[in-house]
């Protein structure tokens, strides 16, 4: 982990070392998925264990966005469609933290019922043993209890 993480640094500081340019394709080309592509991962496993990644991502976004005048028609399809990836790639965050928080909830039922199914069964063992139980003598052969 430690190794991908250095080469997906190493990728973010190429895509972000273009001479500090603000043009809407430098920052449209700031994704997850290109981030992926120039560090030769898979972006799963960016969002499963690079967290910190994907928060130094997002700060090369915000610092190379900065208001500019003259926003063209092509340049604000561009800041569109990179707020949708935004979107998207929480959308996709949020879905793995979810799916692993349901993962550990049906695990944690599962245990659960086991400690339950346990419980019950410790109980019925300890009521069987405090029941009186009938001993015959060796002796005459009577019961006593």
């Amino acid at each position: 982990m430690q190794a991908t993480a250095e080469r997906l640094r190493q990728a973010l500081h190429r895509l972000t070392g273009d001479g500090g340019s603000r043009s809407a394709a430098a920052i449209a080309r700031l994704t997850v998925a290109a981030l992926a592509r120039e560090a030769g991962v898979g972006r799963n496993a960016i969002y499963a264990n690079h967290r910190d990644i994907l928060d130094d991502l997002a700060r090369a976004r915000r610092q190379q966005h900065a208001p500019v005048t003259g926003f063209t028609a092509e340049d604000k399809i561009t800041e569109q469609r990179r707020r949708i990836d935004d979107i998207q790639q929480q959308v996709r965050q949020l879905a793995t933290e979810n799916a692993g928080l349901l993962r550990r909830a049906i695990e944690a039922e599962r245990r659960a019922d086991r400690a339950e199914r346990r419980s019950a069964q410790l109980t019925k063992e300890i009521g069987s043993l405090h029941r009186p139980t009938m001993l015959r003598s060796a002796q005459d052969g009577s019961v006593r209890s």
